[in-house]
């Protein structure tokens, strides 16, 4: 019966000749420093997917050809996650052995089709967040395709899942993006009504001012109210 993963053997066998001091002890103690989390067969065994053989690749090559420490490349792979590209990562990438997808520049969109592989997440996902309206795929002449910023949205609800909060909980959040959209236009149409050059600035500063405060508003009101049910965090 074939596989759909690769073992912690395989994985070593597949990138050693790329990297000859890759050990089996050493991806563990990646793994343990939280940079790699493979998932686990009922039998306790490592499943290793494409996308986390990618990952483990973006790494050996930060330190390989960047010499980068560990913390530096944790806060590497952390703006990757996000959909940003460390800059340290395009040449990195151009030396792989084997093909890395990447992230996406500002101005990129990605096929739905492609998601799997560009991404790294499973296309039922994407389409469980579109139903939920938490992405909003558009067509194009090459297919339905998302932008960075639903990217950014898809990385992040899937980082949720190890709360146990699927897509169906979310739905919220979406809601009220919405409302708290139409309320800050309501604040600044009249003032921004002539879009120049110079309004447009000033626009983009005053919104950047106003989700900073109402992010600090929103934290501290779901601050008091955890702690009617979670005294400690008085």
């Amino acid at each position: 019966m074939s596989r759909d993963y690769m073992t912690i053997g395989d994985v070593v066998k597949r990138l050693g000749s790329g990297y000859p001091d890759l050990s089996i002890s050493k991806v563990r103690f990646l793994e343990e420093e939280g940079l790699i989390s493979p998932e686990r067969t009922p039998g306790g065994y490592r499943k290793f997917t494409q996308s986390d053989v990618q990952r483990l690749e973006l790494i050996l090559q930060l330190q390989r050809d960047h010499f980068l420490p560990l913390a530096v490349i944790r806060e590497k792979l952390a703006e990757y996650d996000r959909g940003k590209m460390p800059a340290e990562l395009r040449p990195a990438a151009g030396a792989a052995s084997t093909p890395v997808a990447l992230p996406l520049d500002d101005t990129e969109t990605v096929k739905i089709e492609e998601i799997p592989t560009t991404l790294g997440l499973p296309s039922s996902f994407i389409e469980e967040l579109a139903e939920y309206g938490l992405i909003d795929p558009f067509e194009s002449d090459d297919g339905p395709q998302i932008d960075r910023l639903d990217v950014q949205i898809a990385h992040a609800c899937w980082d949720l899942r190890k709360f146990g909060v699927e897509p169906r909980h979310l739905r919220m959040y979406e809601t009220y993006a919405e409302r708290e959209s139409a309320f800050f236009s309501q604040i600044l149409m009249p003032a921004f009504r002539h879009r120049t050059p110079e309004t447009r600035q000033k626009l983009v500063d005053t919104l950047s001012d106003l989700t900073e405060l109402t992010a600090d508003l929103k934290a501290f009101l779901l601050r008091r109210a955890l702690s009617r049910t979670f005294e400690d965090l008085a």
